[in-house]
């Protein structure tokens, strides 16, 4: 095992070292002023710094503060893939001490080390011989994560290729959080734009919802007018009248009623995508509501839609007690699976909506409400 804190250095070329560092400060420069994408990065910080240290095989943690974990961000070696994206606790093995202490670490006996965490290991097949640990962090900040190589493929980890990796982290963290600071911006315009759209596509809505309200006594209007012809007409013609506008006369109301929903609806979702983009999830709004009628209503806004494919819309709808949900959340629910449905169904098809209670014993096998969405298309 390597002493980090011995003054004894290994006797090396010191010029060979040298050329060492800077051509990897080099390199990952080189690297880092080619992409702001922060996979990008990492893979390149990872690549370059194996070359550097002769190392085999090697990841890269980032923190995640909210749950105190180092993620398994990047990894180069065998079966690197079972690792990406795997977490661990942030004061975990040797990688968690090494963040928390903000010092590099050189192990070249790992299996005679307390904390040396096997289990990683063990899930890919590979066997550790040596590993090199250093913080990623600016001079004196707090880490961003941790960068690991492993298995030193001539001799065993020094001081000198300890030097090298602490110079490419620091670069690194720096790279980090440049990348995090320009995705913030990034997401900042964007919020900003869909703030904008938001506010453009309430203002275009005002319209339509404008517009269907003068309609509708207009409507109305002109079949009182009708109804006024009507009696004085010759009875064919009577009969004729009454046949042309008795569709309109069943379904105009209902029609109106749904465009001005439509209008609200829409309005609705891009007030939540504005204020998801700013970070202000709404919480769901748990009330009793009628789940049959939330789901005949959105059926009914689909009606025209299904027609155009010829397609039927069955509603298999069970007695379901009024119970606490969120109304948006099901409506919307509801709605994409059936209006994802239409378009892969064939012609002529049907798709059936099911509801169904469970009432007695406990969840999940009883005490629960179900929907089902089926249909005879291709399927998903």
């Amino acid at each position: 095992m390597f002493d980090n804190n011995s003054d004894q250095k290994p006797h090396v070329d010191v010029v060979e070292v040298r050329n060492r560092q800077i051509a990897a400060v080099h390199s990952i420069s080189r690297h880092l002023s080619s992409t702001l994408d922060l996979d990008d990065r990492l893979r390149d910080i990872l690549n370059v710094s194996l070359k550097a240290v002769q190392a085999s095989a090697g990841t890269i943690y980032v923190h995640k503060p909210e749950t105190n974990s180092l993620i398994f961000q990047f990894v180069v070696g065998d079966n690197a893939d079972k690792l990406v994206g795997r977490s661990m606790k942030d004061n975990e093995g040797v990688v968690g001490s090494v963040f928390h202490s903000g010092k590099g670490h050189i192990t070249n006996e790992p299996q005679l080390t307390p904390d040396h965490k096997t289990d990683v290991g063990t899930i890919v097949g590979f066997a550790t011989k040596s590993i090199m640990t250093v913080p990623l962090k600016f001079e004196e900040g707090t880490p961003v994560g941790v960068m690991q190589v492993l298995n030193k493929q001539v001799g065993e980890f020094d001081f000198y290729d300890l030097e090298v990796l602490e110079i490419i982290a620091s670069i690194a963290a720096s790279a980090i959080q440049n990348a995090r600071l320009a995705k913030e911006a990034q997401m900042a315009a964007v919020a900003h734009a869909v703030g904008d759209l938001s506010h453009d596509i309430k203002n275009k809505m005002t319209p339509i919802s404008l517009a269907v309200d003068t309609l509708q006594p207009t409507v109305e209007k002109t079949l009182s007018d009708l109804d006024d012809i009507i009696e004085d007409a010759p009875a064919d013609v009577a009969d004729k009248i009454r046949a042309a506008t008795n569709y309109l006369r069943m379904d105009y109301i209902e029609q109106f009623s749904m465009i001005q929903d439509q209008v609200k609806e829409v309005q609705t979702f891009t007030q939540r995508i504005a204020d998801a983009q700013k970070g202000a999830i709404s919480e769901p709004l748990i009330e009793p509501h009628d789940l049959n009628e939330i789901i005949d209503k959105q059926m009914k806004s689909l009606a025209h839609v299904a027609e155009r494919k010829d397609i039927n819309i069955v509603l298999n709808l069970s007695d379901i007690p009024i119970f606490k949900l969120d109304k948006f959340l099901v409506e919307r629910a509801v709605y994409n699976l059936v209006n994802n449905a239409i378009p892969e169904t064939p012609d002529h098809g049907t798709i059936t909506v099911t509801t169904k209670a469970v009432t007695g014993g406990t969840f999940p096998d009883g005490e629960y409400v179900s929907i089902e969405v089926s249909d005879n298309g291709r399927g998903m």
